[in-house]
């Protein structure tokens, strides 16, 4: 995978994105309930849901994406004429 950034362009570590952070917090609001109750029944019957194990693969799964579409970006995101945000780039 080649990565186009430019020497010029600013850079910031990881962990100044609000895009990381985002998703790491999601992820853990999606995946802290299903957590707790695979842990309840697991005590209750000392099984564990495979359909809470799925929802917590994909929820990382995607969380994952998110962060590696944000180191992978290189484009300037604006918002359509009329909306809140930045305009696009005067060309």
């Amino acid at each position: 995978m080649q990565m186009n950034h430019s020497s010029s362009a600013p850079q910031k570590s990881i962990f100044q994105s609000t895009t990381f952070w985002g998703a790491v917090l999601t992820a853990i609001a999606a995946i802290s309930p299903v957590v707790a109750k695979n842990i309840e029944t697991y005590q209750n019957t000392g099984k564990i849901d495979p359909n809470g194990i799925s929802q917590i693969v994909v929820v990382l799964a995607t969380s994952g994406v998110t962060i590696l579409g944000r180191i992978n970006a290189t484009d300037v995101v604006y918002t359509p004429s009329g909306l809140p945000g930045a305009d696009k780039p005067k060309e």
